[in-house]
């Protein structure tokens, strides 16, 4: 069985990895920055001011000083792949793995994607006395995004692939044993953090806000501030708060609204344990997550986890106070069924 517990990476591939990690999300960032700024520079003196920022389905419809594109060149190629190590760096601690190995990547290929953009934008204006004149660059999009794809892959690769030791799973509190005909039923709830609830809150307000002020105003964007609004709403209730129930029947959980929801019967249910989860180490985040080894669930807080396993299917796991006594009589009723079945075999 694959194991999955927390653990912290032995020390010399923690080093190796920060290292790579390191190199490929800052200082790559800041070679190709450097290089953009320079070729920025040299081409100030041959651009028309202003220049053109944005295209649209007519051409050129946003302008803006030749600096502009010095800005964000340094912000999407490199404010945004620094902001994403730092983040990736305290989130993930010690706890390394494909999460910080992918968020390196990604932050390779965005400034390469920066500075592909901003000189492909750039360097058609050159010599032209009305920026106006340019012609489409949807050319430059499209390359740029092939160059994030092969410069994040090139990342990836360019990084060691960490994987850390497994530890023992977490012990149950106490024994369970379940009799026979015996039924019992262990109900919890997982809820977000404080912090992402308060944002999302806040957001709603804002938003609902902006929905009144542009509806009175008889601004069109009203219907998008109302759509918005209207997610947020539905996400904040559907992803707040999870209702689990370990019962003879399985395990099952469903959100406040109701949806999203998962039932795993006890027959597709091999084994089931107590194992301590990083969110963002592991999952890459909060919320109802797919994880870059296969796992899905319900990850709320870092913390103890019910981890089920299924044979053929994705590992599930959820994150809730008490996992331990949830998954000592999650697989009480697993012993119990395969007892069931021996006995029966045996007959």
């Amino acid at each position: 069985m694959t194991e999955h517990d927390i653990t912290r990476t032995p020390p010399a591939q923690l080093r190796r990895a920060r290292i790579r990690f390191l190199i490929v999300s800052i200082i790559v960032p800041l070679v190709l920055v450097a290089i953009g700024l320079v070729v920025l520079w040299s081409w100030m003196p041959q651009l028309p001011d202003p220049v053109v920022t944005h295209w649209g389905e007519s051409g050129p419809d946003g302008f803006g000083p030749p600096a502009a594109y010095v800005w964000i060149l340094l912000g999407v190629g490199l404010v945004l792949p620094a902001f994403m190590a730092v983040v990736t760096l305290a989130g993930v601690g010690a706890h390394w793995g494909a999460t910080a190995r992918f968020m390196g990547a990604m932050a390779a290929g965005m400034s390469a994607f920066a500075l592909v953009l901003t000189l492909g934008s750039v360097g058609p204006q050159r010599g032209l006395s009305d920026a106006s004149a340019v012609g489409d660059v949807w050319w430059v999009v499209a390359l740029g995004f092939a160059v994030l794809v092969v410069a994040g892959a090139a990342a990836w690769f360019a990084q060691p692939a960490v994987t850390a030791a497994p530890e023992r799973a977490l012990e149950p509190t106490h024994r369970v044993d379940v009799a026979e005909g015996e039924r019992v039923v262990w109900v919890g709830t997982t809820t977000m953090p404080r912090t992402p609830l308060i944002v999302m809150g806040a957001a709603l307000v804002l938003v609902t806000a902006l929905t009144f002020a542009l509806a009175l105003s008889g601004g069109s964007a009203a219907w998008i501030s109302a759509g918005i609004m209207l997610i947020i709403l539905v996400a904040l209730p559907a992803t707040a708060a999870f209702r689990v129930r370990i019962t003879p029947e399985g395990f099952a959980a469903r959100s406040l609204l109701g949806v999203p929801r998962t039932n795993i019967p006890l027959a597709e249910i091999e084994s089931a344990r107590a194992v301590e989860i990083s969110p963002f180490g592991e999952f890459g985040g909060w919320g109802w997550r797919i994880s870059l080894d296969g796992r899905t669930g319900i990850v709320m807080h870092q913390g103890p986890a019910i981890e089920i396993v299924r044979p053929g299917k994705r590992t599930f796991v959820v994150t809730i106070d008490g996992a331990e006594q949830a998954a000592a009589l999650l697989q009480a009723y697993v012993d119990a069924a395969a007892s069931r079945r021996t006995t029966g075999d045996a007959s």
